[in-house]
């Protein structure tokens, strides 16, 4: 059969045919879409690397601590690229092996960045939303692009911004962009979502470990990756409590400092190893 998908990163066994199309715009090193021929079943071994929905988070919580930061088991995808440049143009020294999978953050001289530099390296990427927390913290303001990303309905970004206002901060929509600042600093608050919005959920969390006073936030979202950037900002310093009923509380403190860790393996990647060797019932190894 043939088939066509469209994905960051690909594996492929046996003598199947394929067909890259290269990418265009600011991730043109990345391939866009696959043309794949097949015609014998997929069996061997493949090594998950950390989890896409972990990594990115864990990067911008670097910006929060004033010592340099270490991840390990960083996959090589578009996410990790984008805010690498993101944490660049705000003055953030990164050194990264891609073959290793390590990533080195130094955010010791964060400053402020232009509109339209963000804007040239976040693409359609939401992540810059989530810069929003840190930098506030850091520099007194934040300033985002037009949101893209990926699409699954809507998604709007109101939430983002309703937490952030919970917060104390001002949002100033403005004809390139959103700006956000707190001119009397950030503050912790009582927060219910709507629905456990991982995003929200981690925008709170990215926000609060250095705001003023305690933080309860309800009906929060509770994967596993949410459960590894706690861990992460724990690392750091932060004091967070998970509790059975959804309900995340976390005391700000004033200062952190960076972190070590190894990201979770990337859950949905596994699986879909998994699917696919059911399919032909050979085997297929999945480390990691």
């Amino acid at each position: 059969g043939r088939v066509q998908f469209f994905s960051k990163r690909w594996s492929v066994w046996g003598d199947g045919y394929l067909w890259a199309r290269p990418g265009k715009g600011i991730n043109s090193t990345m391939t866009s879409s696959f043309y794949v021929r097949g015609g014998k079943p997929l069996e061997g071994e493949i090594t998950v690397r950390g989890a896409k929905n972990l990594v990115s988070k864990a990067m911008v919580a670097a910006l929060l601590g004033e010592t340099e930061s270490f991840l390990t088991s960083v996959p090589d995808i578009s996410d990790v690229r984008i805010v690498s440049e993101l944490l660049r143009v705000h003055g953030v020294k990164i050194e990264r092996d891609t073959e290793a999978g390590t990533l080195r953050m130094d955010p010791s001289n964060v400053e402020r960045a232009h509109v339209a530099d963000i804007a040239a390296h976040a693409g359609s990427s939401r992540i810059p939303i989530l810069f929003c927390g840190p930098l506030l913290h850091r520099l007194g303001e934040a300033v985002i692009p037009d949101l893209g990303g990926c699409r699954i309905g809507t998604r709007p970004i109101n939430y983002h911004l309703d937490v952030l206002r919970n917060f104390g901060a001002r949002v100033d929509k403005r004809e390139h962009g959103i700006y956000i600042t707190a001119p009397d600093g950030l503050r912790g608050a009582k927060i219910r979502l709507e629905y456990p919005s991982v995003g929200a959920t981690e925008q709170v969390l990215l926000t609060a470990v250095r705001a003023k006073g305690i933080t309860g936030l309800e009906n929060a979202a509770v994967e596993p990756e949410i459960e590894d950037l706690i861990a992460v900002l724990q690392k750091m310093g932060a004091i967070i409590s998970l509790r059975t009923d959804r309900t995340i509380v976390i005391e700000g403190v004033e200062k952190l400092n960076g972190y070590r860790h190894r990201c979770i393996p990337d859950r949905i990647e596994a699986a879909s190893w998994a699917c696919a060797a059911l399919v032909p019932h050979r085997d297929v190894f999945v480390r990691g």
